[in-house]
């Protein structure tokens, strides 16, 4: 049995590899693997954002094009379905997320991320919440995320704020603090914030990074 505090320090330095050896014979990445995941916590509270709902409810236009990566249960989705915004979309690896949020009216359509399976300049809004830190080419997928978004258009990044590295969840690659997820937007985008918040259901901090499109990016 390897030591807790080596572990820790292991996963705190070096994520990635703490990440694939703790994975090994696990295949996380595939479809059966969150079907199992999701089939139990569909109806799960812890979630649901209810802190994140409103404040994309408060930036989003009812008329926008919509897009929700790697959507999982769709509780944002559904949440803005039920409040009267019509043109959603989102992308899952999930076979039965896919099929339960297509019969609610959803556009969904399946993608292996890092590669978004969508024309160029679609969506108004992106949104990708708690994905990022599952993302080992994350450059790739910022890149994707930045060619399918419209010229004027805005995406809504949430990942853990220095919480949640693999130690202590499997499926994440790396942990985010404020200054770690700037240099990393700063290479993809120009017109970008980055805030702290808590959501209502949830103890942690998340980063909430507001990234606004323009003729420059």
């Amino acid at each position: 049995m390897i030591p807790w505090r080596l572990r820790n320090f292991v996963s705190e330095h070096f994520p990635l590899f703490y990440h694939f050896v703790s994975n090994i014979g696990v295949k996380v990445n595939s479809d059966e693997y969150w079907d199992e995941i999701y089939s139990k916590e569909w109806d799960n509270p812890g979630r649901i954002w209810p802190t994140k709902n409103q404040l994309l409810e408060g930036k989003i236009q009812k008329t926008d094009t919509v897009l929700d990566i790697a959507c999982g249960t769709g509780s944002i989705l559904r949440f803005l379905k039920k409040n009267g915004y019509e043109d959603l979309h989102g992308t899952e690896l999930s076979g039965l997320c896919i099929e339960r949020l297509k019969k609610l009216g959803i556009s969904m359509f399946r993608s292996y991320l890092p590669k978004i399976e969508c024309l160029d300049n679609s969506f108004d809004v992106v949104i990708a919440s708690q994905i990022l830190e599952h993302i080992v080419k994350r450059g790739k997928f910022l890149n994707e995320i930045k060619r399918v978004l419209k010229s004027d258009g805005q995406c809504f990044l949430f990942v853990p704020d220095n919480c949640l590295g693999p130690i202590d969840e499997p499926s994440h690659v790396i942990k985010f603090n404020d200054k770690t997820l700037a240099k990393l937007l700063g290479k993809h985008f120009q017109n970008f914030t980055i805030t702290s918040m808590k959501d209502e259901n949830f103890e942690m901090n998340i980063l909430f990074a507001h990234i606004q499109m323009n003729a420059h990016n």
